[in-house]
């Protein structure tokens, strides 16, 4: 059986793998085990204590049967020790009175609006588990539900740019191959490394017409890379709106939504778990008259231990039936308060 649950030190390798696999252009998920091993210590750090803290890094994964085949993460606050920069896509009309004539573009605006939000991220499946991203996403959702305190009333999310054929970023070889004087990759590596004070110090801070930009470039502004199309709608479906910030290096879109008007934050309810017999784990299991049985998210209402399942469950008023097999991967016991989230 599938369970998320938080990362802990013995996770490293697990991570590595998934970093081996997600290659290039993951910058929450560098191909660095010194830098993982630093993500792994901050994240158990985070579930380890009871307040908020700017610097709070949920990193849950994926198991089965010990082995990790997936990640995904909420950060409590952008830009808690570093500038976040993003670049907005602005409208600018000229008209010539003369001319009788009007022409329109778009701008690139250096901008750190999205400092001080939360943000979701880091979200990574081995493409062998395909079928189970919708519950590894909706997972950080769940987490926010119940630790409300620990987030920003704004949430963002940021999607990988589009690569070309050769796996090259046109808006890098358009805009920052041209500035930073090194390859992307090793770019995205320094930013994943959480020092992006280069960024400050290289990057033109003048608005850049994308006219002047080649028209891959253009293309690819706010245009998720192929394997984050389906995150993408994932995100617009929970009601994240695409506001006109990209990466300002591979131009990928970024989103912003209310973290209380999010589809599945606002769907999920607390209830008292009841383990049942009559409740089965596979797919096949007999519909109760009282509310067919149905796969739903449930976790337990532990933090520091905190655990989530996606498997058939019944509701009936305020209790929610179990199976065996799902409350111990819980660690949860009937009459214990758990959240169900569908």
């Amino acid at each position: 059986m599938l369970v998320i649950r938080p990362v802990r030190h013995d996770d490293l390798d697990g991570l590595c793998r998934l970093a081996e696999i997600a290659g290039a252009g993951f910058t929450s998920l560098p191909r660095d085990k010194k830098i993982l091993a630093e993500n792994i210590e901050k994240a158990v750090s985070t579930f380890s204590r009871n307040q908020m803290n700017p610097n709070d890094y949920f990193l849950l994964v994926m198991e089965d049967d010990n082995k990790i085949v997936g990640t995904s993460a909420a950060y409590s606050r952008t830009g808690s020790r570093e500038a976040f920069y993003a670049y907005r896509l602005m409208s600018v009309t000229h008209y010539s009175h003369s001319l009788s004539k009007e022409t329109r573009s778009s701008l690139l605006h250096l901008t750190n609006d999205y400092t001080d939000c939360s943000e979701v991220g880091t979200l990574f499946l081995d493409p062998e588990y395909r079928g189970n991203g919708h519950w590894l996403s909706k997972c950080r959702y769940m987490l926010m539900a119940q630790n409300l305190n620990r987030f920003a009333p704004d949430v963002i999310a940021e999607l990988r740019g589009w690569m070309n054929e050769h796996h090259e970023s046109p808006v890098w070889n358009a805009i920052g191959a041209h500035f930073f004087n090194m390859s992307f990759d090793e770019a995205d590596r320094l930013s994943g490394t959480g020092s992006n004070q280069f960024i400050t110090e290289l990057m033109p801070k003048y608005p850049i017409y994308t006219n002047l930009l080649p028209q891959d470039a253009r293309e690819a502004l706010g245009k998720p890379n192929a394997a984050g199309v389906r995150a993408m709608e994932l995100l617009l479906e929970e009601g994240f709106e695409y506001e006109g910030l990209v990466d300002i290096f591979d131009g990928g879109p970024m989103v912003r939504g209310r973290i209380q008007q999010l589809r599945s934050v606002r769907s999920a309810r607390k209830g008292v778990a009841v383990i049942s017999d009559a409740i089965s784990d596979n797919r096949s299991a007999e519909k109760s008259s009282a509310e067919k049985n149905k796969k739903v998210m449930i976790a337990n209402q532990s933090l520091k231990e905190f655990r989530l399942v996606f498997q058939l469950a019944e509701c009936r008023g305020n209790e929610i039936l179990l199976s065996k097999e799902s409350a111990e991967k819980l660690g949860t016991k009937s009459g214990d308060q758990i959240m169900v989230m569908g």
